[in-house]
């Protein structure tokens, strides 16, 4: 038996260490550092001067609604590399040999899989609050401190409600994917291909979300938390460990 002194960690606390991990090597990755501080400082600026500035003689109610929508677009494009960050999870770690120790702990399926989506997607989200707090401030510079009073308080806040989820959504996937093939390059091509609708999608309903109600935008929201919990179970549920560990 195992004293007390030495009790395993529990399912909560295995998926924060496998999380933890996960986001300081992601922090810690250059190339994944240089692109994500080019899209969370450089690309919102240039989005600003090159989209926003031009439209800013426009009505002030299409202004605002533009304004919104692009709360979502600067914080997607750094959340965009949860992708990226978990397709590494599990068949990167495969090519580099140092799955296998995690594989045969004591760790749930669900603990494993849940610890590699929040570690893929930690980075991307402060990533994406630097870009958010970039752009707002570069409204507040380009445009004048007033202009931000013409953002529409509820779709801005479905706007930055959603990127949590949609980022989780990506990483997901990601993993699934990686979980399933034998290299990290397979696993972020797949991933990339099978996302690519999924964005454009979800970038043509943010388009009309100023259309709906405060009631509509929060069944947005809650709707998509719960396919990411859904979907973190069932690839969990359905991922096929031991055969992952005997290829390993």
């Amino acid at each position: 038996m195992i004293e007390s002194g030495h009790r395993l960690p529990g399912d909560l606390a295995m998926t924060w260490l496998i999380a933890w991990r996960a986001a300081v090597e992601a922090l810690s990755d250059r190339l994944t550092l240089l692109m994500s501080v080019f899209f969370a400082i450089v690309l919102p600026f240039v989005l600003l001067v090159l989209a926003i500035v031009p439209l800013a003689a426009d009505s002030e109610a299409k202004l605002g609604g533009l304004l919104a929508f692009y709360l979502l677009l600067v914080g997607l494009m750094p959340a965009v590399s949860a992708v990226g960050i978990a397709a590494g999870q599990f068949a990167g770690e495969k090519e580099r040999g140092v799955l296998t120790p995690l594989l045969a702990s004591p760790a749930s399926n669900l603990a494993i899989f849940g610890g590699k989506v929040l570690g893929a997607i930690i980075p991307p989200l402060i990533y994406a609050t630097l870009a958010e707090s970039v752009y707002v401030l570069g409204i507040a510079m380009l445009l004048g401190p007033s202009r931000l009073l013409l953002l529409p308080a509820w779709l801005s806040i479905t706007m930055l409600a959603l990127l949590p989820g949609v980022a989780c959504f990506a990483a997901i996937v990601a993993s699934l994917i990686s979980a399933r093939v034998r290299t990290y390059n397979a696993a972020q091509q797949i991933g990339g291909l099978v996302l690519m609708p999924v964005w454009g999608v979800m970038l043509s309903l943010a388009l009309k979300l100023e259309d709906w109600g405060p009631p509509a935008l929060i069944t947005a929201v809650t709707g998509l938390v719960l396919i990411d919990v859904l979907l973190t179970v069932v690839a969990a549920t359905t991922w096929r460990r031991e055969e992952v560990l005997s290829h390993t």
